[in-house]
């Protein structure tokens, strides 16, 4: 199997629901254009920034075949395939592949914790499904338990795992996977917020959660970490920062559409168990967005693109 050299911003993307709490579809294919339009070098559907714990197989199922409509073979499209069951996220897998998408994106069992040999029977199984190549998702906070880089060393060895997104926030973490397995695996970040230490320590992208609010923004600042651009990156991180704190002020995805929606941007509702942002934190939301001036730096990074 040719394994791919993903790399760069690949952008999770909100699944907007309607006010009868069904799928928008319409807003979403204005929002796949929106991401190619702004850089993204590839969309991942139903992660945990797409509510996928909030919907059923069958609207997983059919949004992961309108991604990869919408997107028709511009930018490379992985399938979030995450599940509490091992028979739910390859009946994903394999559907994905009959889709038509690249690849999928899994987590280890959620809430079971599984231990260092359930962990790779699971992605033995789950690489088994499909012929797709596997990005690993390391989220300890997540899942329970977390993707050591002894273990992905062990998963890297089988032959459909291409990548990882490394959600941990340890840089130290980062950078082992990166110097350990970076000829063999394409690491990733799972925060905007690190793309500055962890490109410089040999990761090579980014699961952009904020990359589909902030026009050409993260597009902006990933090049300008690239290139060691010092200017351009102190211009535009307090910015970035500043979208990221306003996600903490609630539930991290119904933050993400709490800020769309502040700025304009038709987003919707989150689904429950998550709700939308209280009046005191939008108002929050919105005073950090206007103390940091993010409108005019997402205006600004549009302009000098």
């Amino acid at each position: 199997m040719h394994t791919p050299k993903w790399s760069g911003i690949h952008s999770v993307l909100i699944t907007p629901f309607d006010t009868d709490g069904k799928i928008d579809f319409a807003t979403y294919e204005k929002q796949v254009e929106t991401n190619i339009e702004n850089g993204a070098d590839g969309l991942i559907a139903c992660g945990s920034t797409g509510e996928f714990y909030a919907l059923t197989m069958a609207e997983r199922a059919e949004l992961l075949g309108q991604t990869a409509k919408f997107s028709n073979g511009r930018v490379p499209v992985i399938a979030g395939v995450s599940d509490l069951l091992p028979a739910n996220a390859m009946e994903l897998a394999r559907t994905s592949e009959k889709l038509g998408l690249d690849g999928v994106l899994a987590m280890p069992p959620l809430y079971a914790m599984p231990d260092r040999r359930e962990t790779l029977h699971y992605f033995k199984q789950l690489c088994s499904a499909s012929g797709l190549p596997v990005m690993l998702y390391n989220s300890p906070r997540r899942a329970g338990v977390g993707l050591d880089v002894q273990l992905v060393s062990e998963l890297a060895e089988l032959p459909t795992v291409a990548a990882i997104k490394d959600s941990s926030g340890d840089i130290v973490q980062v950078s082992e996977l990166a110097r350990r397995l970076g000829d063999r695996l394409s690491v990733f970040v799972g925060y905007e917020t690190m793309i500055r230490p962890a490109l410089s320590v040999g990761a090579v992208g980014v699961v952009a959660m904020a990359h589909q609010l902030s026009g050409r923004l993260v597009r902006t600042y990933f090049d300008a970490c690239a290139a060691n651009d010092q200017a351009t990156i102190d211009r535009l991180e307090p910015a970035l920062f500043a979208i990221y704190a306003c996600f903490k002020q609630g539930s991290y995805y119904a933050g993400i559409k709490a800020v769309m929606n502040t700025l304009g941007q038709s987003a919707g509702l989150p689904r429950e168990p998550l709700l939308p942002f209280t009046a005191d934190q939008m108002a929050k939301v919105e005073t950090i967005l206007a103390d940091n001036n993010v409108a005019a730096a997402i205006k600004q990074a549009g302009e000098h693109a």
